[in-house]
Parts: C-alpha cells; structure tokens; sequence
C-alpha cells in the first residue's frame, strides 16, 4: 500500500474511532434523565420531606429534581399520565389502579417499580373492652375506617372479605386518621383501621389513653388476601411496641415504592436505582424508618411490578436472583 493510501486509511480509521467516543458518550448521556419530578404527599408530611431528600440526592448527581404535592393514589395516575416522572405509592395501589378500582376512573398499567422504601404496616386496633378478638366479631360493632378511595379503607375492606365479611355487617363510618382517634377516645366507635407506619406515635398516644387490642390476620385470611391482591406483604406486630399489646401480632403489610411510567426509557429507570442505591447511606438518613433500608429492600417488592431499567440493574448487582 503506498504512503498516500496508507495515511487515508489511517484518517478513515481515527475518524471511526470518534465517532465511536461520541456516539458511546451520546448513549451514556441519554441514560441520564434530564430532570426529574417527584410526587409526594401533602406539605409538610413525611412523604415531602422524603422527596425532596430524594431530589437533593439526584441533583448531587447531576439531575435537577424537585418535590411536588400530591397523595399515594393520584400520584400513580400522575405518574401514568406523564405529568411527571416520579410518585410515591404505596404496592396495593398498583393493584388498584391496574383494576380500575375507585378511586380510579378507568385501569392504570403504565407505571411500573423503579425503588422500593419501608413498609406501613395495617393496624386494626379495637377498644380491649369490647370483647372484639378477630375480624369475624366486628359484626354489628361500631367502627370507623378512613375516607372511600384511601389505601386504608381498601385494604380494611379486602381484609374483611378474607374474614366472609362485607363492609355492610359493620356499623361503618369514615374518617381522617384525627377523626378515628378522636371517635375512639370518646368511645363513639369499637374499632379502627390505619395502613401506617410501624410503630406509630399516634397509635402509642391512643393506646396510653383507650384500652386497645390490635386484631391479628390469620394465615388462612392472609393466604386469601394475598391471592387477591397480591402487592400485599406479610408483617408482625412486635409485642409491647404499645402499651397493653402483650403478644405479636400477624398483620399485612404495604410497602412504601417509587414509580415511574412503564414507558420510561430502560436507561433512565436503571440509572435511577443506581443512584440511589449507590447513596443509600444519604437515602437512610432522609426518614427515621429508613434507618434499616438494605439494597434488597429497594429491589424485592410485593407483587414485582419493577420497571426493566430497574430491575436489569438490580440483577447486575445480585440484588435480586
């Protein structure tokens, strides 16, 4: 080959070679979401504080992300329809929106996993004085469950079913969290239900100053929730967390996830749970019930439901098997 050749050849090559450089850190480039929105809960609430923790973790790593408003159910319909592209939920609600349930106007699938959190745990507390031992005693009692729509009443009435109960055997009423406690301490009501998290400071207040016995959810009723709504999880009630709670107590759980829409590029989901999980130790350190957080937590979520992103990078890692 003669010198002229062999010096095109050469420039044929090393412009390859660019090009190659430049079209690997286009590729590396586009896995990085550009900005991120969270949805949380209302100001001020935990699940706020948690997401702008979470968004000074993402912009540290060189994406603008912000916190806004939001609540477990809608913000899974806002994740689903593209307003933004982060939303904290809690596992049963994908369930719930995937079936169209009430709240929902119609099915929501696009929404898949991309980080699991800590778990609430279902708290049915009954007035110990009432002679309320199991789900099957409620009938014809006074209770009070929260409003129609909530994670706390779907999950009650579920809960219900797996006992051959209907929401119609109870003498039902619905309220806020302060409604039910309020409504317990004035003995207005037997019972009543919260998905919350574990333990709870309200749930120790009410129990220093109402009599209280918490129900336990058989295996049997557990095995029959499960296979109907299947992102629930399994959980026990320590004993002596509240006053008068003397032995442990078998209940369900709802695990606290982050959700992005199905449709969301494979490579920002991946990066997403890299990145936290890549600064877990910070993540642990933005709520007091991350404290035991472990990368098999953000991996292993009730139901599965994990986007591709997500979960190719958690195999990667051994996160999951």
């Amino acid at each position: 080959m003669d010198r002229n050749r062999l010096l095109a050849t050469c420039r044929i090559a090393a412009l390859a070679v660019t090009a190659c450089f430049a079209m690997t850190a286009v590729l590396h480039a586009e896995d990085k979401p550009r900005s991120l929105t969270i949805f949380t809960s209302v100001s001020g609430s935990s699940w706020y504080g948690i997401g702008a923790g979470m968004a000074e973790i993402f912009a540290k790593n060189g994406v603008p992300a912000n916190p806004e408003l939001g609540a477990g159910l809608s913000n899974v319909a806002n994740v689903g329809y593209h307003k933004g592209e982060l939303g904290f939920t809690v596992a049963p609600a994908l369930t719930v929106a995937a079936r169209g349930q009430a709240p929902f106007p119609e099915p929501i699938r696009n929404v898949q996993v991309v980080a699991g959190l800590s778990s609430s745990l279902m708290h049915v507390f009954v007035n110990r004085d009432a002679g309320i031992a199991s789900f099957g005693d409620l009938a014809g009692r006074p209770f009070m469950t929260q409003r129609p729509g909530t994670i706390s009443a779907i999950v009650f009435a579920e809960a219900l079913k797996a006992a051959g109960l209907d929401e119609s055997d109870l003498k039902l009423s619905a309220g806020d969290l302060n409604e039910q406690t309020d409504a317990m301490k004035d003995r207005r009501v037997e019972g009543m239900i919260s998905v919350a998290s574990y333990p709870s400071s309200w749930g120790n207040e009410l129990a220093n100053t109402v009599p209280l016995t918490l129900l336990p959810v058989t295996d049997e009723a557990y095995a029959t929730l499960k296979s109907d709504m299947p992102t629930l999880g399994r959980a026990v009630i320590r004993a002596g967390v509240y006053a008068g709670q003397d032995v442990d107590v078998p209940t369900v759980s709802a695990q606290m996830v982050v959700v992005a829409a199905a449709d969301m590029a494979e490579g920002e989901a991946y990066w997403i749970a890299r990145t936290l999980t890549e600064n877990l130790d910070t993540l642990k350190t933005v709520h007091g019930s991350f404290h035991d957080l472990t990368v098999q937590d953000l991996a292993n979520v009730a139901g599965g439901h994990l986007h591709p992103g997500a979960e190719k990078y958690y195999r990667e890692i051994g996160a999951l098997k």
